[in-house]
């Protein structure tokens, strides 16, 4: 087996070495980053959350519930329509309820996009932080 030289002179071999320190600081820095975020509260909860919705997603009687209120199966109609129907002493009422339960699907596949509802979603908690902020400040 040939034996090959890959430096020429030393200062080939100083000229390496400075490179891979280069690529050992940029590393240490990346992971240093890293770390910190790591540790911040913020980012480990929302990580938590993630890898837990992710869990309850992947188990099946959660996407059984999940498709039991798709706009598109009627369910949520039939439910809502059934609701408020019960609750209804007029026949007025019972049509209204009726009504009410054949639009709400169309409603909801139009309006209630994942997106929306992380918005509302994001908004309550936000409204509700609020809430409980001035509860503490008047108690």
């Amino acid at each position: 087996m040939k034996k090959t030289d890959r430096f020429q002179s030393l200062a080939d071999v100083r000229l390496e070495r400075q490179r891979l320190k280069a690529v050992r600081d940029k590393h240490q820095d990346s992971l240093t980053e890293y770390w910190q975020l790591v540790h911040e509260p913020d980012f480990r909860r929302g990580l938590a959350g993630d890898a837990f919705g992710d869990m309850l997603k992947s188990w099946k009687p959660i996407r059984s519930l999940g498709r039991l209120f798709q706009a598109d199966k009627g369910a949520v109609g039939n439910i809502i329509g059934l609701a408020l129907g019960s609750r209804s002493r007029t026949i007025k009422g019972r049509i209204f309820a009726w009504a009410l339960g054949a639009i709400a699907p169309m409603v909801l596949k139009k309006y209630a996009t994942p997106e929306r509802m992380e918005h509302v979603m994001t908004e309550v908690k936000r409204s509700w932080d609020r809430v409980r902020e001035r509860a503490r400040e008047g108690a």
